[in-house]
């Protein structure tokens, strides 16, 4: 089965996406470097059976310009089509290029990433992840992706800032906006900085965290550390994009860099074709 895309951050044009020849292609080239290529063509192979799909967590801010170690790219699809993602994932003729794999052996703060199906391209090491778009607080649809130069799916900056502010996980925003160098306007005239991180969506989270079956699941219980304590998200984003500078050190004097990540004068990092997105 065919099926067309566009990529609309690359050019107008739009492409045929064969399936087999995906996993062939898959199969056949050794994408050294940082895994874009092959995380594109799973990308690809999820859209082909009409799965919006995007990369969050590490690949997200990298694309964004933060300065983060990869081990697993994060592929965000819809809650309810996990199972359909996986399914096709494990079925002929992808079965034979992506194999189930352990997943990672320790839990992370505000991450459910270890308890989910990890996935790993025969004969490469490139792994990968498929993450449920409620765990990370985040409408996975068409309309709130945007491609890097590569044609990667990456939920937009206003998405991606939201479901921080959402989901209160500073660090993440703290690196977002030290990668944009976007301004606390910026946030003001884009984002929803009404009311409270989402508690329920936190609280939900904590409670899965305390019914996890360890011997069942056969997977360490995730860390209890859900922000279920409410604050001002306009709070959270002042706290943020007011300290900017106080993240400058010795190795990052402010003569040459106005964010810990950005150097005066550097171009947007999603608008210049990287290796890494």
């Amino acid at each position: 089965m065919a099926t067309t895309l566009s990529n609309p951050m690359r050019d107008e044009r739009a492409y045929n996406v064969d399936e087999a020849a995906l996993s062939l292609a898959a199969e056949k080239t050794i994408d050294v470097g940082h895994g874009v290529g092959n995380t594109l063509r799973v990308t690809q192979i999820l859209e082909a059976n009409d799965i919006t799909c995007c990369c969050v967590g590490v690949s997200a801010l990298k694309f964004y310009g933060a300065s983060r170690m990869r081990d697993d790219w994060e592929i965000c699809v819809p809650t309810d089509l996990v199972p359909k993602a996986i399914r096709v994932l494990q079925s002929p003729p992808h079965s034979d290029v992506y194999v189930l794999v352990d997943s990672i052996s320790h839990a992370q703060v505000q991450s459910m990433t270890h308890t989910y199906n990890r996935f790993q391209t025969r004969g490469l090491w490139h792994t990968f992840v498929i993450v449920p778009a409620s765990d990370v607080h985040l409408d996975c649809r068409p309309v709130n992706i945007v491609r890097s130069l590569q044609g990667l799916p990456y939920p937009s900056l206003q998405v991606f800032a939201q479901s921080c502010l959402n989901r209160r996980n500073e660090l993440e925003l703290c690196d977002l906006i030290d990668g944009t160098n976007i301004s606390e306007d910026w946030g003001e005239k884009n984002l929803n900085l009404e009311g409270t991180n989402d508690v329920d969506w936190a609280w939900a989270m904590k409670r899965r965290t305390k019914e996890w079956n360890v011997e069942k699941e056969g997977k360490p219980r995730p860390i209890d550390f859900w922000p279920t304590r409410p604050k001002s998200k306009r709070l959270i984003w002042q706290s943020q994009v007011r300290t900017k500078a106080s993240r400058l050190d010795w190795s990052r004097p402010p003569e040459a860099f106005i964010t810990q990540y950005r150097v005066h004068g550097s171009p947007d990092p999603w608008t210049v074709l990287s290796d890494v997105s």
